[in-house]
């Protein structure tokens, strides 16, 4: 067998492997003492919570602090939550508005549970979320259509969470929701409950009102980079498809300037206390909100403050000896349910989570057969994967440099390098990125994808010469790859490309955008360096 017949087998084990990432997951609790206590506190409240929205937002919170499913009092939980299913869809609890929260919130903690298992009761409820929809755009009470800045910021939660475990969701929605919250914004940036019967203006809201355009933007995004869509060949793990044709109404560029200005208006207004009347009924709701858009804008500061170190000091400081956060509205598990998910960074899971099934490991070619020798291959969720090699992961890279490696040996060590990217993060890349960037000159084009995938998820500047001259590949998945590593090591939604299978002069016109971006953010100690000499300048700077 020829080493590029070898390569072929890497890549279906490696996207077969990625189909199977919830066989691969186990949770370790959040070590936090904070959080510790906090989870505690709810685990000893839920055998006495009856509604079922609130037993969702315990479940949330205790799905972010990792608590394991088995736990009695997070599955007393999901319990009461999937009781609520029928045949026939969602049964909410509650009706008029509240019944929005609850199917949100339901929806939330069953995509950060099990997307895969619920997929049914997220498709559910995500069809009564957008049947609540105002024609407006926004949602509300029942008996009033001009929008509540709450209840939306929730249904677009619940409805982005279900769309990325595989929900249908039409562009409509989200541009609809996008076009009510800027109508609704104060001419200074913020927003209050509701514009039309005024009301202060208060952090958690125009937090809300920023985190959903933020939220839009994002899932806009699909319909107006439809000529800069993955390669056709290319499987994503998640069965979103392509977006149908739709013409998105919502100004981009309006989008941006209100969450620009909702962005100032917090920089100016960030002050916790739970007697300051801008934070708003619930100073936990608001640093709940607060995280959310840190997490989504990617921002450490509002103004000139570190927005996670001072709200986890105002946490440290108001927790009782009991565990739990106490604020008169609406009660004290709901706020210690939003306090710990701003402790845990629940929306930046939630990224996270999707940055691995959108850009990550799914987006690799597979389909090209399976090994002969099946002594290697087992079932997890229900698909056929290549069992991942144990041991280091400088063993893994061992067998993938021998040519000499059988073809069902390389995708197991494939499989191997995956499951710790999955277990550890870029941690268990990061020390292996010299020979990820040598691998990328090899002259087997599987070999050369797997190191684009692996150094862009590194997580390091430094590796983003190496994935721009990667960009001139004569490979078109070679090419793609590096391309998706460049975006998450930018961060940048709109790619400056190359297209699928552009032509030559297409990709060194992306590789010189690329080099621009590069040039304009890289650290000042690494000008001058070629892309072999970054490695040993960051090395010998001192920690």
């Amino acid at each position: 067998m020829s080493r590029f017949a070898k390569r072929l087998f890497i890549v279906s084990g490696w996207v077969l492997l990625l189909s199977a990432i919830p066989a691969l997951q186990v949770r370790a609790e959040d070590s936090d003492p904070t959080v510790q206590r906090g989870v505690a506190y709810l685990r000893s409240h839920a055998s006495s919570v009856t509604g079922v929205g609130e037993s969702a937002m315990m479940a949330l919170a205790m799905i972010k602090a990792e608590v394991s499913p088995a736990d009695p009092a997070l599955a007393a939980c999901i319990s009461r939550i999937t009781a609520r299913f029928s045949g026939s869809g969602y049964l909410p609890e509650r009706g008029n508005g509240p019944d929005v929260y609850e199917a949100a919130v339901v929806s939330m903690a069953l995509a950060n549970l099990d997307a895969e298992g619920h997929r049914a009761h997220l498709e559910s409820l995500a069809q009564f979320l957008m049947g609540r929809q105002k024609a407006n755009g926004s949602w509300d009470y029942q008996g009033r259509d001009k929008g509540d800045t709450s209840i939306s910021q929730y249904a677009v939660l619940g409805l982005w969470e279900a769309e990325n475990a595989g929900a249908s969701v039409p562009g409509s929605v989200w541009d609809n929701a996008a076009s009510w919250y800027m109508s609704s914004q104060s001419s200074a940036g913020s927003w209050n409950y509701h514009r039309d019967e005024g009301g202060p203006e208060t952090l958690s809201m125009t937090a809300a009102g920023v985190g959903s355009l933020l939220i839009c933007q994002r899932q806009l995004s699909r319909y107006r980079n439809k000529g800069d869509s993955s390669h056709p060949l290319l499987t994503a793990l998640v069965a979103e498809g392509a977006p149908g044709r739709y013409d998105v109404s919502a100004s981009a560029a309006k989008i941006s300037d209100a969450i620009k200005r909702g962005f100032g208006w917090l920089g100016s207004n960030f002050n916790l206390s739970k007697n300051n009347p801008n934070i708003g009924r619930s100073v936990f709701y608001g640093l709940y909100g607060i995280e959310r858009i840190g997490s989504l804008g990617d921002r450490e500061t509002l103004g000139r403050v570190n927005w996670f170190k001072q709200g986890r000091a105002f946490l440290v400081s108001e927790q009782q000896s009991t565990g739990n956060w106490s604020q008169s509205f609406p009660d004290d598990n709901m706020n210690t349910a939003w306090a710990i998910l701003f402790l845990t960074k629940s929306t930046a899971k939630t990224l996270r989570r999707i940055e691995i099934k959108r850009l990550g490991a799914g987006t690799l070619l597979g389909g090209r057969g399976l090994p002969k020798d099946l002594s290697s291959l087992t079932i997890a969720g229900g698909k056929v994967v290549s069992r991942p090699m144990n041991g280091a992961v400088e063993g893994m890279l061992a067998v993938l440099e021998d040519p000499r490696a059988a073809g069902e040996t390389a995708s197991s060590a494939v499989a191997g390098v995956v499951a710790r990217y999955l277990a550890e993060g870029s941690e268990a890349l990061r020390p292996h990125k010299d020979r990820f960037r040598k691998l990328l000159s090899d002259r087997d084009p599987g070999l050369r994808r797997v190191a684009a995938w692996s150094l862009g998820r590194t997580g390091d500047l430094d590796v983003a010469p190496a994935l721009i001259n990667a960009l001139t590949d004569p490979d078109d998945d070679v090419v793609q790859t590096a391309r998706q590593g460049l975006q998450l090591l930018s961060r940048k939604i709109e790619s400056l490309g190359p297209p699928p299978n552009a032509t030559p002069e297409q990709r060194q016109e992306a590789a010189r955008k690329w080099r621009d971006w590069y040039d304009a953010i890289r650290p000042f100690d690494l000008e001058g360096l070629d892309d072999a000499d970054v490695s040993a300048a960051r090395r010998k700077k001192p920690q």
